[in-house]
C-alpha cells in the first residue's frame, strides 16, 4: 500500500490518508484501490498489467463531450493519463458515488439515460488518438475458443475424489456440453463470415462490458459508466447485446419494456443479426471458461467458488447467455 500511495503522490499530486484495495472484477492483472485524501476526496487507484490504454483514453474523451457520464480522469504531473510505474500503468480517477444499477431496478428514466449514454459513446469521433490507442475488432475468437476447450478439459477430468461443487459443475456441464460446442463452432465460423463480409457497420468506441454491473446511479435520471478496460473499435452490436435480447446477465435480465426505455435514449436501431450471434457466441464461451475454473478451484475460498458456479449455471440455463447465441434472434 505505501508504494501506491507514493506513487501516488508523485505522479498525481494527491496525498491519501487512506488506501483499501477493492475487488478489481475479473482482471487479474490490475489491482485497484479506494483512496481518500484529507479533505475526504475518493479516488479509484489503478495498477493494471493491461497492455491497453484504452480504458482511460475512451473515458477522457466521453467525459469532455458529456460531462458526468464517466469517472474523470486525474492527470498525471505532466498532463498525462497515467504513469508507467513498477512495470505497470497507474492510473487514478474520482471515486464515482452513487448505487449500483444491479442493487435494484432501474427507472425509466435511468434506463433511458443509460441507452443515451451508450449513443454517446458510439458517436464519439474515432481521431488518429483513438485509433492509436484502442484496439480494433478483428473477428477473430480464438483466445476464447481455447480458455474454452482448456475449461472442458478440466471440467471433464473431475474424478470421483472431487468436491461437491466440482461435482456439480460436472455434471451441468455434461448436461449442456453438446450446446457448448454447438456455441463453439458457431463463433469460429461466423467470424470467418463476418471478416469477409463488406457490408458491416462501422466501427464505433464501444465498451465492450456494459453489463448493468458497470453501471452506476448517480442521480433520478443520470447514470456513470465506469470500467472500461476491454473498451475497442466494433460495431455497435458490440455493446447492445447486453440490452438486446434480454442482456447478457441470466439473474438480471432487461425486459421488453425496459428494453424499450433504453432505445428511447439510444434510438432506433437495426441491430445485424451475425454482429449479435457472433458476440453472444464469443461471450458465452468467455464466462463459462473463466467461471469454471474459478469453481473447479480448490485453493479459494467457498463462497467464490459457489457464486462463480451459480453464474455458470445461469449462462447454460433456459434463460441464459447460451440460449439467446444459439436462437440466433
Amino acid at each position: 500500500m505505501d508504494r501506491i500511495t507514493g506513487w501516488v503522490a508523485e505522479h498525481h499530486g494527491i496525498a491519501l490518508t487512506d488506501l483499501r484495495a477493492v475487488e478489481a472484477g475479473a482482471d487479474r492483472g490490475a489491482e485497484l484501490f479506494r483512496g481518500t485524501d484529507g479533505a475526504g476526496s475518493g479516488y479509484a487507484v489503478k495498477w493494471t498489467a493491461n497492455e491497453s490504454a484504452a480504458g482511460l483514453v475512451i473515458p477522457e474523451a466521453l467525459g469532455a463531450l458529456a460531462p458526468g457520464t464517466v469517472a474523470d480522469v486525474v492527470p498525471t504531473h505532466d498532463g498525462g493519463l497515467w504513469a508507467d510505474v513498477g512495470g505497470r500503468r497507474l492510473s487514478v480517477t474520482r471515486w464515482v458515488t452513487g448505487a449500483p444499477a444491479l442493487g435494484g431496478p432501474l427507472r425509466r428514466e435511468q434506463w433511458t439515460a443509460y441507452g443515451r449514454l451508450l449513443a454517446r459513446l458510439h458517436r464519439l469521433p474515432v481521431d488518429d488518438g483513438l485509433q492509436a490507442a484502442v484496439p480494433a475488432e478483428r473477428y477473430d475468437p480464438g483466445r476464447w475458443v481455447r480458455a474454452f476447450d482448456d475449461a472442458d478439459r478440466a471440467v471433464t477430468g473431475v474424478g470421483p475424489g472431487a468436491d461437491d461443487i466440482q461435482h456439480r459443475l460436472a455434471e451441468g456441464w455434461t448436461a449442456g456440453r453438446d450446446r457448448l460446442f454447438e456455441v463453439r463452432d458457431r463463433a469460429v465460423a461466423l467470424a470467418g463470415v463476418l471478416r469477409r463480409r463488406a457490408d458491416l457497420p462501422a466501427p464505433v468506441p464501444c465498451h465492450a462490458d456494459p453489463h448493468l454491473g458497470n453501471v452506476i446511479v448517480t442521480g433520478d435520471t443520470r447514470v456513470v459508466l465506469i470500467d472500461f478496460d476491454d473498451a475497442v473499435l466494433a460495431p455497435p452490436e458490440r455493446d447492445l447485446m447486453f440490452v438486446l435480447g434480454g442482456g447478457v446477465l441470466p439473474f438480471a435480465p432487461a425486459t421488453t419494456v425496459q428494453q424499450a426505455w433504453f432505445l428511447d435514449g439510444y434510438g432506433g436501431v437495426d441491430p445485424d443479426p451475425q454482429l449479435l450471434t457472433y458476440y453472444r457466441c464469443t461471450r458465452a464461451l468467455e464466462d463459462v471458461a473463466e467461471l469454471a475454473l474459478v469453481a473447479l478451484d480448490a485453493t479459494l475460498d467457498l463462497p467464490e467458488r459457489a457464486e462463480n458456479l451459480g453464474y455458470v449455471e445461469g449462462v447454460l440455463g433456459p434463460y441464459g447467455l447460451l440460449a439467446q447465441a444459439l436462437s440466433g434472434r
